[in-house]
């Protein structure tokens, strides 16, 4: 069996574990190519279903394998309502302990990262919100970025209730 299949096998073993808990909000992931994950953003439309007035909570999820090749990530995030954007955010988040271990939860060499990105946030209920992530990684040294980034085999949204 070749390493894509078992690692799409692995993923949706994750997913449907991950998805058969109770969670308070709402989660939902997009799968990325086995080529890496591009510079281009992953679009998320939050649904209507969790626009109130309560205050948000948001987090960004990453699902990573042992093909990643760094211990940090730097990610560009943005919430817009239509045309406007209320937050657009760079951001870095550790991927790895000191000593090379991956952070985050799972088995064998998939790992999923729960990243605190935005609190206390009331969802406009202007439509459509859109939440876009995509990746600023770059090499030591070298001005233009990483154009695929491997290692990285979905990324996900999470928006919960303070």
């Amino acid at each position: 069996m070749n390493r894509s299949i078992i690692n799409i096998f692995l993923a949706y073993l994750i997913s449907i574990n991950f998805g058969c808990r109770p969670q308070k909000g709402y989660t939902f992931y997009k799968s990325v190519s086995n080529d890496g994950l591009g510079v281009n953003p992953i679009i998320f439309k939050v649904p209507k279903k969790i626009i109130n007035s309560s205050k948000k909570n948001i987090f960004l999820r990453l699902r990573n394998n042992n093909d990643y090749p760094y211990s940090n990530i730097f990610l560009l995030a943005s919430l817009r309502s239509g045309e406007d954007k209320i937050y657009d955010d760079t951001l870095e988040y550790a991927m790895a302990s000191p000593d090379g271990k991956w952070l985050g939860i799972g088995f064998n060499e998939i790992k999923e990262s729960k990243l605190w990105w935005l609190g206390g946030v009331i969802l406009s209920n202007q439509e459509p919100l859109i939440i876009e992530v995509s990746h600023a990684v770059r090499n030591n040294g070298e001005e233009k970025g990483v154009s695929k980034l491997k290692g990285i085999i979905s990324v996900g949204i999470s928006i919960e209730d303070e």
